[in-house]
């Protein structure tokens, strides 16, 4: 399992792959969990960064920021390097990332609210199936 790494010494990584461990618990894809906690620790950074901090590939990152992009939680500034070939990116949160996170959470909340439902119907339905074979 990949794990955040920070470059600071003085940060411990351990806050950073606990909110990672809570982002997937409420349903947030791994990848998109690593890129959002590593620009809410990192700020701005490139690809190429943020594979070495989440200990991820290339093509997951790009998955994770197609997915951040689409949703405007992260902004791509293009990097003219001056040379040939394609520019470089560098990215950042589009905000704080309690800010960011909050159509996560929303839906993690609605998906709660839907299974309490669900739950208090199945046990009616249950009682009532047990008076029924009781009776």
């Amino acid at each position: 399992m990949p794990q955040i790494t920070l470059a600071s010494e003085a940060s411990s990584a351990e806050p950073a792959n606990l909110i990672v461990e809570m982002l997937e618990n409420i349903g947030v894809p791994t990848n998109v969990a690593f890129v959002l906690v590593s620009l809410h620790e990192g700020g701005n950074l490139s690809s190429k960064e943020l594979q070495s901090i989440c200990g991820l590939r290339q093509p997951e990152i790009s998955l994770a920021m197609k997915e951040l992009l689409n949703e405007e939680m992260v902004r791509c500034e293009a990097q003219n390097g001056g040379g040939r070939g394609r520019p470089s990116h560098r990215y950042s949160l589009n905000g704080r990332l309690f800010t960011v996170i909050r159509p996560y959470i929303d839906d993690a909340e609605s998906r709660l609210n839907q299974l309490t439902i669900d739950l208090e119907r199945l046990d009616k339905v249950s009682l009532k199936l047990t008076k029924a074979a009781t009776s």
